[in-house]
């Protein structure tokens, strides 16, 4: 590692059926290194990329696309978890939600990758396997299913495809895995079919990422405008040899970005 500006970055020192793709109409491309990207790298979708594969797209809510902020809808479920929606009448007896979107993240704070780079240019990701994960307290009460998962994608190097995930609240279980996408630069939505949407007993629960190879690799966003709680967001990438996934906040130096994946996830009560 080295220190970059105060903090530190990560550098090179150290099967089931396929979901629908629809992409979020609030993501606007930016990647905030206009220019900066090797020839290798991509780094923004032109203006008429699209990760959809679905024209129908279901919305509800009162979230503001343009400045990501949330509206009379908007609820805290932990110290900083948002149910973006909340959908149906609630539990008659607990008074809870009956569907729910969670997420740590700012979409406009979803700029940089969270990789293993050849420093000094961020953007020039080192090709190896990234995993990540970001793990939430359903407001939903068990049993529910989680039904779709949200990403932002920053970066694309060499082609690279990943599968997202659903896991347990402990990272032991893998529930639900999605085919290998190949995805350009943007921030989007995986709807998980209804056979394979996992139905969780417990209320915690994590969606994650597995993505690139020896030949190729991928960076998903992170947002640094708020520190992760512990044992919430969670990294590890072959470049840096890091096996496994490790808690973002026991990293020495600082990462950077260091903050809450850029993941998201939709609930509902089963």
């Amino acid at each position: 590692m080295a220190l970059l500006g105060g903090r530190a970055r990560l550098l090179v020192a150290l099967g089931a059926a396929c979901g629908c793709l629809t992409q979020n109409p609030a993501y606007d491309g930016e990647t905030g290194a206009p220019g900066t990207s090797t020839a290798a790298v991509t780094t923004g979708p032109g203006p008429s990329t699209s990760t959809s594969t679905s024209t129908s797209t279901t919305t509800t809510g009162t979230s503001d696309p343009a400045s990501g902020t949330v509206g009379d809808d908007e609820s805290s479920t932990g110290t900083t978890t948002i149910t973006l929606t909340t959908t149906g009448a609630p539990d008659t007896t607990t008074g809870a939600p009956l569907t729910a979107e969670l997420s740590h993240y700012d979409r406009t704070a979803c700029v940089e990758p969270l990789w293993c780079y050849a420093p000094p240019n961020i953007w020039s990701g080192l090709d190896g396997e990234v995993r990540g994960a970001e793990c939430f307290d359903s407001p939903v009460p068990p049993p529910y299913r989680v039904r779709r998962i949200d990403y932002t994608l920053v970066a694309v190097r060499d082609q690279a495809h990943l599968r997202f995930q659903v896991l347990s609240g402990d990272l032991q279980q893998v529930l639900y895995k999605s085919e290998s996408l190949g995805l350009p630069v943007s921030s989007g939505s995986l709807q998980i079919p209804a056979a394979l949407q996992p139905v969780l007993a417990e209320p915690r629960f994590c969606v994650g990422f597995v993505g690139g190879d020896m030949n190729s690799t991928i960076g998903i966003g992170a947002d640094p405008s708020a520190l992760p709680p512990d044992q919430q967001s969670y990294f590890g990438s072959d470049a840096c040899d890091e096996p496994g996934l490790r808690d973002v906040n026991l990293f020495v130096p600082e990462i950077d970005p260091h903050g809450a994946w850029c993941l998201g996830a939709e609930v509902a009560v089963e």
